[in-house]
């Protein structure tokens, strides 16, 4: 299924705000919102380090201080204006030294900032592909398979006939878009913002740590969106979209425990995303959603 962007004003405070909606299973590479998911913590790049760096120097109060006195000596030493006994430089070569010490240690601070980005930015994570996109890809770029889901090997799934290849590609954490269908191991760190799907746990649920935003290392519950069964039952849970779990489905006073495959987890992702449908049109547009359509005038 598809999905579609609008802007549309606020009518509470009567400004234009831009409605943005996610093509699931269909990144977005152009602009406006083609933005990656590169982490950057660094200050300076090469060319900025001495202006920026130098100008952080003399924001504080006591290096402008021994400036103006270290100008002042040099006016009387050097020029005719006043006299002055003492060489100016028993203030300005302090001060140099200083400020060069500092400047290093911010340096070398700046460094290892832009080496924690790299090693961060390029950490390996695993989206779901199009295995004839990633075929059509070989050469042109670095994509490639992630031999440690399925030996590296495709999923074959049928949809309405098709029969249609998926691939667990391996990307850099930066190369995640908005639209990525994004596998997550147990106890892996969560690349970037999501919204969970499915889990291997009972109902779908999943217990994250957010220590390294927050610093709680207490684990949140997060549950997955859960599909409305026929009238009469009850809800059916997304749960166990990966790692072969089980599933509680009931409708009325029946129910059963069901073991879900990889392959079956996928194929279910891709029958309810441009995954498996590319020509698909967002279910918001079916006339019998109607009603399910937001209010954007509120």
């Amino acid at each position: 299924m598809s999905s579609f962007k609008t802007n549309r004003p606020n009518a509470s405070t009567g400004a234009g705000e831009r409605q943005r909606y996610i093509d699931f299973g269909h990144p977005e590479h152009h602009p406006p919102f083609a933005k990656d998911n590169s982490v950057k913590t660094s200050r300076y790049s090469i060319f900025s380090f001495l202006p920026l760096a130098i100008r952080e120097q003399f924001r504080r109060n006591g290096n402008i201080y021994f400036v103006v006195i270290g100008f002042i000596m040099f006016l009387g030493y050097y020029t005719p204006l006043f006299n002055s006994a003492v060489s100016p430089w028993t203030t300005l070569g302090p001060l140099a030294l200083v400020v060069s010490v500092s400047l290093a240690q911010e340096g070398y601070t700046d460094l290892r900032r832009h080496r924690s980005d790299k090693l961060t930015n390029n950490h390996a994570c695993i989206i779901l592909s199009r295995a004839d996109d990633l075929d059509e890809s070989t050469g042109k770029g670095d994509r490639k398979r992630d031999p440690r889901i399925n030996n590296g090997n495709d999923l074959n799934i049928r949809l309405n006939g098709e029969q249609i290849s998926i691939a667990f590609e391996s990307v850099a954490r930066m190369s995640i878009h908005a639209g990525h269908i994004v596998f997550v191991r147990n106890r892996e760190m969560i690349p970037a913002d999501l919204v969970l799907l499915a889990s291997s746990n009972d109902s779908g649920a999943a217990y994250v740590e957010t220590s390294s935003i927050d610093g709680e290392t207490n684990l949140k519950l997060r549950n997955s969106p859960q599909l409305p069964a026929p009238s009469g039952g009850r809800l059916l849970s997304s749960t166990c979209l990966f790692n072969g779990g089980s599933a509680l489905v009931g409708f009325g006073d029946e129910s059963q425990q069901e073991s879900e495959s990889i392959k079956h987890a996928v194929k279910r992702i891709a029958d309810m995303s441009l995954l498996g449908h590319r020509d698909g049109v967002c279910a918001l547009l079916n006339p019998a959603n109607e009603n399910e359509l937001p209010d954007l005038e509120s």
